[in-house]
């Protein structure tokens, strides 16, 4: 029996007990009722596309770079044959590097855009579908329309004869040095050779030209496991291997500015050479100018990691930019004392060295020291351009303060590069 005629049928016994004109009654309520759930539904069908539609791309419209040059990039794969890979299952394997350049430019003209990461957003898009348990046509929504200010394989700018060189390293076991766009893109846009090193095993993904992929997730998996004292051992063996890259780049650099057949001959000026990273990467770039005399600044974007970081003087030009919110030394729930393996006083011991040690070495060398207002870890890269509901409401306002971050970046590299 269908579910129409069990209806009509209650309809005719209730009829015939209840002396008022009952299936009128019934007809005109059942009718309420379709309407209110046809307009619910249509209601709720309009605003489930009109989120989408709203969150479509997930990312508000990057800022443009504020330079007089339009941006080039341009990706090189790099090998060290007297290097192996430390994380590799393989043990013979030679540790090898993705860096992609971002360059002043002239002419765009007739040259493809760069999409937003590149042969990694189709991964990205899995990654988000399954993190969020939604349909993939659903996260391909999410990144639809993203644009970037690049151009691949665009000349690059005549209007001096080479550039200052500084190079990019992401956070540890995080996003790769691409998602940091914004900011990469900007310096460029001022005059510099960005070179911007994805480390493989130690970022999200690294894609190669023959078609591997490296993932970090096994190396996560490793280390949510660790104790502390096992997590910290991680973190400064994987900041050494960081500072082998950069000295590996650094090296092959050289040869490229020789190379006749390179975009990048005699371009680069290797006599002013940077290097700058955000979380790990700025721990690394520290670290790196403090034992190569190539380097001669660095910049850390809101990274400290306290048993790496020596106490002795550097003597070369820093700038330590934190945001307000990783300053901020706030009452430790109890999960987080569980897992870091510390007491209530041990937690506030340690936040109050670690701020010491930050302001001790800053006032023993040439040392900025700038705090971004609202601004906290993430915020120093693309992410701070997530739309809200996915980004809090509450946070540092994204244009204003990337504004902000990159203005100090090119400001402290023109003082001490150029």
């Amino acid at each position: 029996m269908s579910v129409l005629k069990v209806d009509n049928l209650t309809k005719t016994f209730v009829s015939g007990l209840w002396p008022f004109k009952t299936p009128q009654l019934y007809t005109a309520v059942n009718k309420d009722r379709d309407l209110m759930f046809k307009s619910v539904t249509f209601i709720s069908i309009a605003f489930i596309f009109g989120l989408l539609w709203y969150i479509s791309p997930v990312f508000k419209q990057f800022s443009k770079p504020t330079g007089i040059f339009s941006v080039g990039t341009k990706v090189v794969e790099f090998t060290d044959q007297t290097r192996k890979e430390t994380f590799a299952e393989n043990p013979e394997d030679k540790r090898a590097l993705v860096v992609r350049f971002f360059y002043p430019a002239n002419t765009t003209e007739g040259f493809e855009k760069y999409p937003y990461l590149g042969a990694k957003m189709p991964y990205y898009q899995k990654v988000v579908a399954s993190y969020y348990h939604v349909p993939e046509f659903m996260a391909k929504l999410l990144f639809h329309g993203m644009s970037t200010n690049s151009y691949i394989n665009a000349p690059l700018a005549h209007e001096q004869e080479s550039y200052p060189v500084v190079l990019f390293s992401h956070g540890l076991l995080g996003l790769p040095s691409d998602t940091s766009l914004v900011i990469l893109e900007n310096l460029a846009s001022h005059g510099y050779i960005v070179a911007v090193i994805d480390h493989p095993y130690l970022n999200a993904l690294t894609f190669f030209a023959d078609g591997r992929v490296v993932s970090s997730l096994p190396l996560s998996e490793q280390f949510n496991k660790m104790s502390q004292k096992e997590q910290k051992e991680f973190q400064t063996k994987a900041i050494d291997v960081y500072k082998a890259d950069m000295k590996f780049l650094l090296d092959e650099l050289t040869k490229l500015n020789q190379d006749t057949k390179s975009i990048l001959y005699h371009r680069m000026n290797l006599g002013q050479i940077a290097a700058m990273g955000h979380s790990a990467g700025g721990t690394a770039s520290i670290e790196f100018c403090r034992t190569d005399t190539r380097c001669k600044a660095a910049i850390d974007l809101d990274g400290w990691y306290d048993q790496v970081i020596g106490q002795e003087p550097i003597n070369k030009p820093l700038l330590l930019m934190f945001g307000s919110k990783s300053l901020e030394v706030t009452e430790p729930t109890p999960e987080y004392l569980k897992r870091k393996e510390l007491s209530r006083d041990r937690y506030f011991e340690r936040e109050e060295k670690s701020n010491e040690h930050i302001q001790k070495l800053c006032s023993v060398t040439s040392c900025s020291f700038v705090v971004i207002p609202e601004a906290a870890h993430g915020d120093f890269g693309d992410e701070i351009f997530i739309k809200w509901p996915l980004r809090s409401w509450n946070a540092a306002e994204s244009y204003k303060t990337m504004t902000m971050i990159n203005e100090h970046i090119v400001h402290f590299f023109n003082r001490v590069l150029c």
